[in-house]
Protein backbone atom coordinates (compact mmCIF):
# COMPACT_ATOMS: atom_id res chain seq x y z
CA UNK A 1 0.00 0.00 0.00
CA UNK A 2 1.62 2.92 -1.29
CA UNK A 3 1.09 6.39 -1.95
CA UNK A 4 2.60 9.95 -1.66
CA UNK A 5 0.68 11.95 1.06
CA UNK A 6 3.81 12.97 3.11
CA UNK A 7 1.49 12.97 6.26
CA UNK A 8 1.98 11.03 8.75
CA UNK A 9 -0.48 8.18 9.42
CA UNK A 10 -2.14 9.76 12.62
CA UNK A 11 -2.71 12.71 10.77
CA UNK A 12 -4.10 10.57 8.05
CA UNK A 13 -6.40 8.65 10.18
CA UNK A 14 -7.66 12.12 11.32
CA UNK A 15 -8.13 13.91 8.19
CA UNK A 16 -10.52 10.58 6.76
CA UNK A 17 -12.13 10.94 10.54
CA UNK A 18 -13.35 14.14 10.26
CA UNK A 19 -14.18 13.88 6.07
CA UNK A 20 -16.42 11.12 7.34
CA UNK A 21 -18.37 13.16 9.38
CA UNK A 22 -18.29 17.09 7.36
CA UNK A 23 -18.06 18.31 3.91
CA UNK A 24 -14.56 18.52 3.05
CA UNK A 25 -13.56 22.20 3.54
CA UNK A 26 -15.61 22.60 6.91
CA UNK A 27 -13.71 19.29 8.10
CA UNK A 28 -9.96 20.29 7.63
CA UNK A 29 -11.22 23.48 8.77
CA UNK A 30 -12.39 21.76 12.04
CA UNK A 31 -8.76 20.24 11.76
CA UNK A 32 -6.76 23.00 11.59
CA UNK A 33 -8.63 24.42 14.36
CA UNK A 34 -7.73 20.91 16.84
CA UNK A 35 -4.22 20.92 15.07
CA UNK A 36 -3.28 24.45 14.56
CA UNK A 37 0.35 23.21 13.04
CA UNK A 38 -1.47 20.85 10.30
CA UNK A 39 -1.04 22.45 6.95
CA UNK A 40 -4.17 19.82 5.15
CA UNK A 41 -6.67 21.41 2.65
CA UNK A 42 -9.87 20.20 1.42
CA UNK A 43 -7.53 19.41 -1.61
CA UNK A 44 -5.80 16.50 0.10
CA UNK A 45 -8.24 15.42 2.14
CA UNK A 46 -10.56 14.65 -0.98
CA UNK A 47 -7.55 12.52 -2.16
CA UNK A 48 -6.78 11.01 0.93
CA UNK A 49 -10.20 10.06 1.36
CA UNK A 50 -10.38 8.36 -2.40
CA UNK A 51 -7.13 6.48 -2.32
CA UNK A 52 -8.54 5.01 1.55
CA UNK A 53 -12.01 4.67 0.31
CA UNK A 54 -10.80 2.31 -2.42
CA UNK A 55 -8.68 0.44 -0.82
CA UNK A 56 -9.51 -3.54 -0.60
CA UNK A 57 -8.32 -3.40 3.13
CA UNK A 58 -11.11 -1.02 3.89
CA UNK A 59 -13.64 -3.43 1.68
CA UNK A 60 -12.69 -5.74 3.84
CA UNK A 61 -13.44 -4.08 7.31
CA UNK A 62 -16.73 -3.82 5.70
CA UNK A 63 -17.19 -7.15 5.37
CA UNK A 64 -16.87 -7.91 8.64
CA UNK A 65 -18.96 -8.17 11.55
CA UNK A 66 -17.77 -5.18 13.82
CA UNK A 67 -20.06 -6.68 16.98
CA UNK A 68 -20.35 -10.19 18.27
CA UNK A 69 -22.95 -12.54 18.79
CA UNK A 70 -24.74 -12.96 22.19
CA UNK A 71 -23.31 -16.10 24.01
CA UNK A 72 -25.31 -19.14 22.77
CA UNK A 73 -26.19 -20.20 26.21
CA UNK A 74 -25.38 -18.40 29.58
CA UNK A 75 -24.54 -20.79 32.48
CA UNK A 76 -28.21 -22.52 32.08
CA UNK A 77 -28.67 -24.25 35.11
CA UNK A 78 -28.13 -28.47 33.93
CA UNK A 79 -31.13 -29.29 34.24
CA UNK A 80 -32.23 -27.20 31.25
CA UNK A 81 -29.00 -28.26 29.09
CA UNK A 82 -31.06 -30.22 27.18
CA UNK A 83 -33.11 -27.45 25.77
CA UNK A 84 -32.85 -25.81 22.70
CA UNK A 85 -31.18 -21.84 22.80
CA UNK A 86 -33.56 -18.60 22.32
CA UNK A 87 -32.58 -17.61 18.95
CA UNK A 88 -31.30 -13.67 18.73
CA UNK A 89 -33.33 -11.84 15.89
CA UNK A 90 -30.39 -10.79 13.37
CA UNK A 91 -32.16 -8.17 11.82
CA UNK A 92 -31.36 -7.00 7.74
CA UNK A 93 -32.77 -3.73 6.82
CA UNK A 94 -32.29 -2.35 3.16
CA UNK A 95 -33.55 0.98 1.65
CA UNK A 96 -32.96 4.10 -0.73
CA UNK A 97 -32.26 7.33 -0.74
CA UNK A 98 -31.56 9.93 -3.17
CA UNK A 99 -28.57 12.10 -4.07
CA UNK A 100 -27.90 15.03 -6.37
CA UNK A 101 -25.29 13.72 -8.81
CA UNK A 102 -23.99 15.13 -12.66
CA UNK A 103 -27.00 13.09 -14.19
CA UNK A 104 -29.72 13.77 -11.92
CA UNK A 105 -30.81 12.60 -8.44
CA UNK A 106 -29.71 8.51 -8.13
CA UNK A 107 -30.61 6.31 -5.45
CA UNK A 108 -27.79 5.28 -2.75
CA UNK A 109 -28.80 1.81 -1.22
CA UNK A 110 -27.78 1.27 2.13
CA UNK A 111 -27.96 -1.77 4.44
CA UNK A 112 -27.72 -2.31 8.06
CA UNK A 113 -27.34 -5.37 10.16
CA UNK A 114 -27.93 -5.05 13.97
CA UNK A 115 -29.29 -8.11 16.35
CA UNK A 116 -32.56 -7.60 18.09
CA UNK A 117 -30.68 -7.59 21.66
CA UNK A 118 -29.05 -4.56 21.30
CA UNK A 119 -32.13 -2.41 21.31
CA UNK A 120 -32.31 -0.33 24.45
CA UNK A 121 -34.71 1.93 25.88
CA UNK A 122 -32.20 4.89 26.58
CA UNK A 123 -33.70 8.52 28.23
CA UNK A 124 -34.68 11.37 25.66
CA UNK A 125 -33.11 14.92 26.14
CA UNK A 126 -35.86 16.60 24.92
CA UNK A 127 -38.43 14.85 27.41
CA UNK A 128 -36.54 13.15 30.35
CA UNK A 129 -39.33 10.82 31.68
CA UNK A 130 -40.14 9.32 27.92
CA UNK A 131 -37.85 6.56 26.72
CA UNK A 132 -36.75 6.51 23.19
CA UNK A 133 -35.30 3.31 21.37
CA UNK A 134 -31.78 3.20 20.38
CA UNK A 135 -29.81 0.62 18.86
CA UNK A 136 -26.00 -0.01 20.48
CA UNK A 137 -24.19 -0.97 17.31
CA UNK A 138 -24.88 -1.48 13.91
CA UNK A 139 -22.92 -2.35 10.67
CA UNK A 140 -24.03 -0.21 7.46
CA UNK A 141 -22.89 -0.76 3.99
CA UNK A 142 -24.14 1.77 1.12
CA UNK A 143 -23.35 1.91 -2.23
CA UNK A 144 -24.05 4.10 -5.12
CA UNK A 145 -25.45 2.71 -8.75
CA UNK A 146 -27.37 -0.65 -9.89
CA UNK A 147 -28.87 -2.28 -6.77
CA UNK A 148 -26.98 -5.33 -8.06
CA UNK A 149 -23.46 -3.77 -7.27
CA UNK A 150 -25.00 -3.36 -3.21
CA UNK A 151 -26.64 -6.58 -2.68
CA UNK A 152 -23.18 -8.36 -4.11
CA UNK A 153 -21.42 -6.47 -1.40
CA UNK A 154 -23.86 -6.42 1.43
CA UNK A 155 -24.70 -10.26 1.03
CA UNK A 156 -21.07 -10.86 2.15
CA UNK A 157 -21.73 -8.94 5.17
CA UNK A 158 -24.92 -10.96 6.49
CA UNK A 159 -23.14 -14.23 5.51
CA UNK A 160 -20.12 -13.29 7.86
CA UNK A 161 -22.61 -12.57 10.44
CA UNK A 162 -24.23 -15.73 10.08
CA UNK A 163 -20.94 -17.48 9.85
CA UNK A 164 -19.84 -15.99 13.14
CA UNK A 165 -20.84 -18.41 15.86
CA UNK A 166 -24.00 -16.70 16.50
CA UNK A 167 -27.29 -17.97 17.28
CA UNK A 168 -29.35 -15.87 14.99
CA UNK A 169 -32.74 -16.07 13.27
CA UNK A 170 -32.42 -13.57 9.66
CA UNK A 171 -35.38 -10.90 10.12
CA UNK A 172 -35.83 -9.18 7.18
CA UNK A 173 -37.96 -6.22 7.42
CA UNK A 174 -38.29 -3.58 4.27
CA UNK A 175 -41.02 -1.76 2.75
CA UNK A 176 -42.83 -2.60 -0.44
CA UNK A 177 -40.10 -2.07 -3.13
CA UNK A 178 -40.16 -4.79 -5.60
CA UNK A 179 -36.28 -4.95 -6.09
CA UNK A 180 -35.55 -5.49 -2.39
CA UNK A 181 -38.46 -8.00 -2.16
CA UNK A 182 -37.28 -10.50 -5.47
CA UNK A 183 -33.95 -10.11 -3.76
CA UNK A 184 -34.85 -11.22 -0.18
CA UNK A 185 -37.19 -14.45 -1.63
CA UNK A 186 -34.19 -15.37 -3.87
CA UNK A 187 -31.46 -15.03 -1.37
CA UNK A 188 -33.01 -15.31 1.84
CA UNK A 189 -35.80 -17.95 1.36
CA UNK A 190 -35.53 -19.80 4.93
CA UNK A 191 -36.01 -15.84 6.80
CA UNK A 192 -38.65 -14.45 8.21
CA UNK A 193 -39.91 -11.88 6.40
CA UNK A 194 -41.89 -8.49 7.46
CA UNK A 195 -43.54 -5.76 4.88
CA UNK A 196 -42.85 -2.78 7.38
CA UNK A 197 -46.42 -2.08 9.35
CA UNK A 198 -46.17 1.85 8.97
CA UNK A 199 -45.67 1.47 4.82
CA UNK A 200 -48.77 -0.96 5.21
CA UNK A 201 -50.53 1.35 7.06
CA UNK A 202 -49.91 4.49 4.63
CA UNK A 203 -51.78 2.83 1.80
CA UNK A 204 -54.60 2.11 4.02
CA UNK A 205 -54.50 6.19 4.83
CA UNK A 206 -54.40 7.16 0.96
CA UNK A 207 -57.29 4.74 0.06
CA UNK A 208 -59.31 5.55 3.37
CA UNK A 209 -58.72 9.73 2.32
CA UNK A 210 -60.69 9.25 -0.97
CA UNK A 211 -63.69 7.37 0.39
CA UNK A 212 -64.24 8.99 3.48
CA UNK A 213 -65.49 12.77 3.48
CA UNK A 214 -65.67 12.52 7.33
CA UNK A 215 -62.32 12.77 8.99
CA UNK A 216 -63.67 11.10 12.13
CA UNK A 217 -65.49 8.33 10.05
CA UNK A 218 -62.19 7.86 8.26
CA UNK A 219 -60.51 7.58 11.50
CA UNK A 220 -62.41 5.05 13.05
CA UNK A 221 -61.94 2.98 9.85
CA UNK A 222 -58.22 3.43 9.40
CA UNK A 223 -58.25 1.98 13.40
CA UNK A 224 -60.18 -0.67 13.17
CA UNK A 225 -58.24 -1.49 9.89
CA UNK A 226 -54.79 -1.27 11.54
CA UNK A 227 -55.82 -3.48 14.45
CA UNK A 228 -57.14 -6.50 12.01
CA UNK A 229 -53.60 -6.16 10.06
CA UNK A 230 -52.07 -6.38 13.76
CA UNK A 231 -54.26 -9.61 14.49
CA UNK A 232 -52.89 -11.34 11.34
CA UNK A 233 -56.47 -10.92 9.21
CA UNK A 234 -55.38 -9.81 5.91
CA UNK A 235 -58.25 -11.72 4.32
CA UNK A 236 -60.73 -9.48 6.46
CA UNK A 237 -59.06 -6.42 5.60
CA UNK A 238 -59.19 -7.06 1.89
CA UNK A 239 -62.50 -7.72 2.15
CA UNK A 240 -63.65 -4.28 4.01
CA UNK A 241 -61.36 -2.87 1.18
CA UNK A 242 -63.27 -4.36 -1.49
CA UNK A 243 -66.89 -3.44 0.34
CA UNK A 244 -65.40 0.13 -0.08
CA UNK A 245 -65.12 0.16 -3.71
CA UNK A 246 -68.64 -0.49 -4.68
CA UNK A 247 -70.96 2.19 -6.22
CA UNK A 248 -68.03 3.95 -6.28
CA UNK A 249 -66.38 6.34 -8.94
CA UNK A 250 -63.53 5.02 -11.22
CA UNK A 251 -60.90 6.54 -9.72
CA UNK A 252 -61.90 4.77 -5.96
CA UNK A 253 -62.24 1.92 -7.80
CA UNK A 254 -58.82 1.73 -9.05
CA UNK A 255 -57.21 2.89 -6.04
CA UNK A 256 -59.39 0.10 -4.05
CA UNK A 257 -57.45 -2.75 -6.96
CA UNK A 258 -54.24 -1.36 -6.22
CA UNK A 259 -54.67 -2.06 -2.17
CA UNK A 260 -55.96 -5.33 -2.57
CA UNK A 261 -53.01 -5.98 -5.20
CA UNK A 262 -50.51 -4.94 -3.15
CA UNK A 263 -51.83 -7.22 -0.05
CA UNK A 264 -52.38 -9.98 -2.03
CA UNK A 265 -48.79 -9.81 -3.39
CA UNK A 266 -47.13 -9.02 -0.22
CA UNK A 267 -49.44 -11.63 2.07
CA UNK A 268 -46.55 -13.83 2.95
CA UNK A 269 -44.79 -10.97 4.93
CA UNK A 270 -47.54 -9.52 6.90
CA UNK A 271 -48.27 -11.91 9.29
CA UNK A 272 -47.87 -9.43 12.15
CA UNK A 273 -49.64 -11.25 15.11
CA UNK A 274 -47.27 -13.91 14.75
CA UNK A 275 -44.02 -11.45 14.49
CA UNK A 276 -45.60 -9.50 17.70
CA UNK A 277 -45.84 -12.82 19.05
CA UNK A 278 -42.18 -13.46 18.63
CA UNK A 279 -41.04 -10.01 20.01
CA UNK A 280 -39.45 -9.19 16.67
CA UNK A 281 -39.91 -5.50 15.43
CA UNK A 282 -42.16 -4.78 12.54
CA UNK A 283 -41.27 -1.51 11.62
CA UNK A 284 -38.43 -0.38 9.26
CA UNK A 285 -37.68 3.19 11.09
CA UNK A 286 -34.42 2.15 11.89
CA UNK A 287 -33.07 2.02 8.18
CA UNK A 288 -34.95 5.20 7.64
CA UNK A 289 -33.02 6.54 10.31
CA UNK A 290 -29.66 5.47 8.88
CA UNK A 291 -30.46 6.88 5.71
CA UNK A 292 -30.44 10.44 7.24
CA UNK A 293 -27.88 9.71 9.30
CA UNK A 294 -24.97 7.76 7.47
CA UNK A 295 -25.57 8.42 3.65
CA UNK A 296 -27.43 12.56 3.84
CA UNK A 297 -26.03 13.93 6.76
CA UNK A 298 -22.82 13.78 4.74
CA UNK A 299 -23.85 14.09 1.12
CA UNK A 300 -26.89 16.15 0.89
CA UNK A 301 -26.05 19.10 1.72
CA UNK A 302 -26.49 22.26 -0.25
CA UNK A 303 -24.62 22.70 -3.12
CA UNK A 304 -23.03 19.05 -2.86
CA UNK A 305 -23.78 17.35 -6.19
CA UNK A 306 -21.46 14.12 -6.80
CA UNK A 307 -20.63 11.92 -9.34
CA UNK A 308 -19.39 7.77 -8.48
CA UNK A 309 -16.58 9.27 -6.70
CA UNK A 310 -19.10 9.62 -3.35
CA UNK A 311 -18.68 5.43 -3.04
CA UNK A 312 -15.30 5.98 -1.56
CA UNK A 313 -16.90 8.42 0.76
CA UNK A 314 -19.66 6.41 1.90
CA UNK A 315 -17.35 3.64 2.33
CA UNK A 316 -15.27 5.22 4.25
CA UNK A 317 -18.34 6.82 6.15
CA UNK A 318 -19.70 3.43 6.84
CA UNK A 319 -16.94 2.20 8.20
CA UNK A 320 -16.67 5.19 11.35
CA UNK A 321 -20.61 4.58 11.81
CA UNK A 322 -20.28 0.48 12.20
CA UNK A 323 -16.75 0.16 13.63
CA UNK A 324 -14.95 3.64 14.76
CA UNK A 325 -11.96 3.23 12.80
CA UNK A 326 -9.16 5.14 14.58
CA UNK A 327 -5.69 4.40 13.27
CA UNK A 328 -4.47 4.44 9.60
CA UNK A 329 -0.98 3.07 8.85
CA UNK A 330 0.53 2.23 5.50
CA UNK A 331 3.77 0.79 8.18
CA UNK A 332 1.15 -1.90 9.47
CA UNK A 333 -0.44 -3.07 6.23
CA UNK A 334 -3.50 -1.35 5.83
CA UNK A 335 -5.78 0.23 7.63
CA UNK A 336 -6.54 -1.18 11.15
CA UNK A 337 -9.71 -0.93 13.04
CA UNK A 338 -9.23 -0.42 17.21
Amino acid sequence: MSHSFHISPLLQSHILEYSSQLPFTRGMNLLKSTLPFSEVNSSQAQRIVQYYGKLSEVEILLETPSFQPDDVLEEQDQENDCLAPNLTPLYIQVDGGHLLTDTGYQEVKLGRVFKGSALKKVSNDQVPVQLRNQLESSDYLANLGHYSLFTARFEILVKNHLQNEGNYELVLISDGADWIANWQQQKYQGAVMILDFYHASEHLNAFAKMVFSSKEKRNIWIAKQRQLLLEGKIETVINHVRDKKKRRRNSIQDKADNLINYYEKNKYRMKYNQYLEKGYSIGSGAIESAIGTVVQQRCKLVGQRWTDRVNPVLNIRAVYMSKNMKIISHEMGGVKAA
